[in-house]
Formats: C-alpha cells, structure tokens, sequence
C-alpha cells in the first residue's frame, strides 16, 4: 500500500508497453499466490508412521491435578473461546508413531508462529523459549521457527509436544501450523513460512525506506513541490509500520497494549498521507475533506490512547476499519479524478490502485472473517509499487530530458536573436556617439574659429589700422599668421574618426608623420614610446581627446617652447594598471602653469575641458628646461574594457 511521486506535466503519452507489464507482473503474484498450499501438515515424515492422538489447550498449568483441556485444531486462535484473556494457555499434541530410524537421522520441528511468546516442550524436554515470557513480551507471533532434533527425544508408542503461550487478548493469541517429520520437507516449509511472514515484509521496509530517503532529498531541493514532502511522509510511516511487525521486543513500550495502540496510530497516520499524496499527485486539493479526515483521526487517535483493556480492541478494530475505508473510498475516487486528469501517470497511478483495491479487499476479509490458512498478500504492494514508480520515474527523466533539449535549442535560437538586436543596438548607440561626436566637434571648431582666427583678425585689423606705415614684408607677416592659425583649426578638424584603430601604433602614425617632418626640419629630436596594443581599450571620444590633446601639446612646442628635444609616451598608470597615462615632455623655455587656471591660456585651457568632458585628469608642470602634460583616463568614471 505504497503510493508513488509527484509528476505535474500534461504531455501525451502513451502506457500501452508499462499497462502490458503492468498486467503480466501482477499475473504472475497471483499464479503464484493461488499456487501455494493452504493445507495443514502435521506429520511429515516418511520413515514413521506416525497417528495423530489428540491436540488440545488448557488455560491452566498442566500439572496441575485438575484441568480445563478444550480438544482444538491447528492453527489456533482462542480469542473466540476465552473471550478477552490474556496470559499463558497450554499446547498439548499427542501422536503415537513406530519408526525404523536405523540410520539415526535427526527429525525436524516447525511451527508457523507463537503470538505472542512461549516455550516448546518434546516430551517434557525443555527445546526453546522465547527471551521474555512476562512483559514486555517477546514478539514471536511473526517469526516462523524450526528445529533440527535427535531421535534419541522420541518416544516409541506415544509422544507429547507441549507449548506455553502467552498471549494478549486484542493481539490474535494463539498457535499457528506445525509440521514434524524429515529435514528437507520441514525445513521446506519453514522457507515457505519465512517467505512470507517475513522477507517480503523485511523487502517492503526497504523499499519503503529507500523511496522516503530519496523523495525527501527531491522535497528539500525543490521545496514547493509538496507531492515528494507527502510521499516521504507516506512512505516513512509505512516503513515504521512494517518494522513494528518485523521487531521481536517493543522497546521502548512497556506492554504489548502501548505498542499496539502506537502501531495502529501509524497506519492511521500512513492512511492520511497516502490520501493526501494521491490528491497533491493529480494538482488537486479538497481542503474541507482534509480537515474533516485529519479531525476524525484525531478523535479516534484519542479513543485509541485512553482505552481500557475492556474497550481497547473495539477502539483497534475502528481505527482499522477506518484506515481500511479511507484506503478503498480513496482508490475508487481516484479513478474518477483520473479520468477528469490530463496527466498520463496519473492514469498508470490509477491502474496501480485498482490492483491495491484487489490486494485490500482480499487481505481484509482474511482478516475479518478470521481465515488461518491461506497467505497475506499486502507483502506484496511496496515492491509492486516500487516498480510503478521507478517506471513513472524513468518516462518522467525521459520527458524531462526531452524538455531540456527542447528548451536548450529555444534558448540556443533567442541568444542568437538578443545577439542580433545587441549588435544592432550598439551599432546605432555607435552612429549616435559618432554624430555626437561630430557635433561637438563643429561646436568646438565654432568656438576655435571665433576665439582663435576670430581674435587674429581683429589684432591684424587693429595693427593695420594704427600703423603709419605698412610695407610689404608686414603684411605677408600677418597673412602667414592668419594661414597658420587656419591650418591649425582645420587639422585639429580633420583627425575625426568612426571607429577606435585596433593598436596605439595606428592611433600614432598620421600624428607621428605630421610633426616628425616639422621637427626634422627644425632640428628638434623626438621620441614615441607608444605600445604594442592599447593598455586599456579606450572609446570614441577618449581615443579623439588624446588626439586633440597631442595636436594641441605639440604645436604649443612648435610656436613656444623653443625645445630640442621631445618625448610623447602612452602607458598604464603606475599604481592603477586599467587608467591610461598620455605622456608629453620637452626642454623648452616653460611657461607659467597658472595662466591655465586663470583661462588666460587659451589652448591649455580648451585641453583641460576636453579632457573633463571625459573623466580625466590634466596635469601640467613647467619650468624652464623640462615642460611635462600628463593626461590621465580615470577607470573609476568610465570603464574602457567596454567595446563601442
């Protein structure tokens, strides 16, 4: 009675292979459930003719002088006879055999079970007992038990078999099947027994212990998905459960009724959480239902915790009775619900419940109608159920797979789409800054053209204007100046760019041969330290300021400095490797840094405000003999790794 996992997609998919599997497993359980001999063997020996005298029970001690012996059958409950005892009741077979044992083998002893403890006796020889015969009881009611012993404890002519056991009245008392007789054939029938009551039941623990452990990971990982949280519970309990009819003590109870009525909780509580799983399986929730469920368990949790021994086995058989009504009423509804599901392993979940039903009805009215032959087949449901969900699981990995491949493609195809777009977004970002760029370029020439060729004109007018005397010679002097300072402001113009060039040697080169054949001609020396590769990628505008920057540094050498030697440099910071570092120096006469400030430099200054337009820092030292502009791009405003 082990549901499976939660699964909450609606794909297609098709259960005709898992149906067929499905269906032939469950054939085979029940060929071989049918298959099984439910005949009681007493004597199965070949070599002995052995003759059944007498079985009978006695509730007193047997030596005493009188006694109370009721002839019984095999097996035995006496719940119906002696109606609410508890305590010790007293075994005794009598059998009558002639053997020829001339080889002396040993002859073999098995019996079903002792519910709940006892002591074996073979002709007032002493052969087993149960550790405690007093409670706690030991639990022997589901621990087949067999021994190998010597023809030399057998009697020619009448034999006695007797066995104490004690017993609780709400636990079942009683004896179960025996058989006497050859190793192989008993030993047979203890495997047989062993099988059963308590392999299938020790695989079922397992299992169930195994499907909790790995649904309650799932649970944590994926807390939202409350399905696994449920079937961890569900599994969990039913585990307990199980080991409580595996476990020979009941430690840490005191008495066989508290482990009873703590047993009976947990299948309570396994009822519950299997329903609850079930709904939370197929996305649904009846929140009203629940409450009502969970409160009437409580009520009968309560009934159950303070019943007296007179009461305590009525409180037992409702708390069975309503476990065994929600397990059914829940399959039933399940089928409607999954026939209302879209889901297909909710429907293969449905098909697994209708054999629960079959195992359910089946196990029940064994126990109802009080059968003592024949095999429990609830033993059965957690491997079954083990198989179900690892096939539910193994189509879900699939799926799943298929999704994240599915998805993987999708979200292969719209990076490439968002590359597309990001491309053409910073394509047009680029054409804005370039037009940007241009503008303030013809602002800039505005202002060069007004302030600079602008001021020329009106110093040339006003020279004109006072002189006396104007020869030839000063006026070609005046139209020079002019030409020079037009050629400045249309070079300082014409250097405009739309894209960075990949290394500082490309950004160099028209500079380098512009001035280099000016300085040969004047005899000045020149030295370009210029890298490789750019320290730090600069941008559009940082790329055409340094360049404004190094026309300007260098015509201001040309008209004033009166230098012999220059160095132009471009390196990293020495103490912040990603800032840039433009470096002019020359041995020229100097001039006075403050005039800068003071706006009365007008080429210095108009440097000073590109470089402030980006982010950088100018600075000028001067003195006679050594002339330093160091232009420094701060990486704390803009961030030049970033292409444009």
């Amino acid at each position: 009675m082990h549901p499976n996992q939660s699964c909450r997609y609606s794909t297609q998919f098709r259960l005709t292979r898992l149906i067929r599997l499905w269906v032939f497993l469950c054939c085979m359980v029940s060929m071989s459930l049918h298959a099984s001999p439910t005949e009681v063997l007493h004597f199965d020996d070949h070599q002995c003719k052995a003759q059944l005298k007498q079985i009978r029970s006695t509730r007193d001690a047997p030596e005493l002088t009188t006694r109370h012996w009721v002839n019984v059958n095999l097996p035995d409950r006496w719940e119906n006879r002696w109606k609410g005892y508890s305590g010790p009741v007293w075994y005794q077979i009598r059998w009558s055999q002639q053997c020829d044992n001339t080889q002396n083998t040993p002859i073999a002893l098995a019996i079903h079970s002792i519910s709940m403890a006892g002591e074996v006796y073979l002709n007032q020889h002493l052969i087993w007992k149960d550790r405690a015969l007093v409670e706690p009881l030991s639990r022997s009611w589901n621990a087949p038990r067999y021994w190998m012993l010597s023809p030399a404890h057998f009697n020619t002519g009448l034999n006695q078999l007797d066995i104490k056991v004690v017993g609780v009245a709400t636990q079942t008392p009683g004896l179960g099947e025996m058989h006497l007789g050859q190793p192989d054939i008993v030993i047979a029938k203890h495997e047989h027994y062993t099988l059963f009551n308590r392999t299938l039941y020790f695989v079922n623990l397992v299992a169930s212990l195994t499907l909790s452990t790995i649904t309650f990971i799932i649970w944590l990982l994926r807390s939202k998905e409350s399905t696994f949280g449920w079937f961890a519970l569900t599994s969990f309990f039913w585990a307990l459960f199980v080991y409580n009819i595996l476990s020979f003590d009941i430690y840490p109870f005191s008495s066989t009724i508290a482990y009873s009525k703590f047993n009976m909780c947990l299948l309570i509580l396994y009822s519950l959480c299997f329903i609850t799983f079930s709904w939370r399986f197929a996305n649904r929730k009846f929140k009203k239902i629940e409450i009502l469920l969970w409160s009437i368990a409580i009520a009968i949790w309560l009934y159950i915790a303070v019943a007296s021994n007179n009461t305590l086995q009525l409180a037992l058989f409702i708390g069975f009775l309503y476990v065994v009504a929600l397990f059914l009423l829940n399959c039933i509804a399940f089928q409607w619900i999954a026939l209302k599901s879209e889901q297909p392993e909710v429907r293969f979940l449905a098909l697994v419940f209708l054999l629960y039903i079959v195992i359910c009805i089946h196990d029940v009215t064994k126990i109802l109608l009080q059968h003592q032959t024949g095999i429990f087949i609830t033993p059965f449901s957690a491997p079954l159920m083990t198989l179900a969900i690892s096939l539910i699981l193994a189509w879900r990995i699939a799926r799943n797979m298929n999704h994240i491949e599915n998805f993987n493609q999708q979200l292969e195809y719209n990076i490439e789409q968002t590359k597309l777009e990001l491309k053409q977004s910073l394509d047009n970002k680029h054409q804005l800054e370039i037009e940007n760029i241009r503008l303030q370029e013809r602002i800039h020439l505005s202002h060069e053209l007004h302030d600079g060729l602008g001021g020329s004109l009106v110093r040339s007018m006003f020279l004109v204007d006072k002189a006396e005397q104007f020869d030839k010679q000063q006026f070609m002097s005046i139209l020079k100046l002019l030409r020079n300072d037009l050629r400045q402001i249309i070079d300082s113009g014409s250097s405009i760019g739309v894209t960075v060039p990949e290394s500082p040697i490309i950004w160099a080169a028209p500079l380098r041969r512009r001035f280099v054949e000016i300085f040969d001609e004047l005899d000045i020396h020149s030295d370009w330290d210029i890298p490789q590769q750019w320290p730090v990628q600069p941008t559009a505008l940082e790329f055409l300021t340094m360049a404004r920057v190094t026309e300007e540094t260098l015509t201001n050498v040309l008209k004033h400095s009166r230098a012999k030697n220059v160095l132009i440099s471009l390196v990293c910071h020495r103490h912040h490797p990603q800032e840039m570092v433009l470096n002019i120096e020359d041995d020229g006469i100097g001039f006075d840094p403050t005039k800068v400030q003071t706006g009365l430099h007008v080429g210095l200054h108009s440097m000073q405000i590109r470089v402030q337009r980006i982010g950088g820092i100018l600075k000028i030292q001067s003195q006679p003999g050594r002339t330093q502009i160091e232009v420094i791009l701060c990486r704390q405003k803009h961030d030049l790794s970033q292409p444009h």
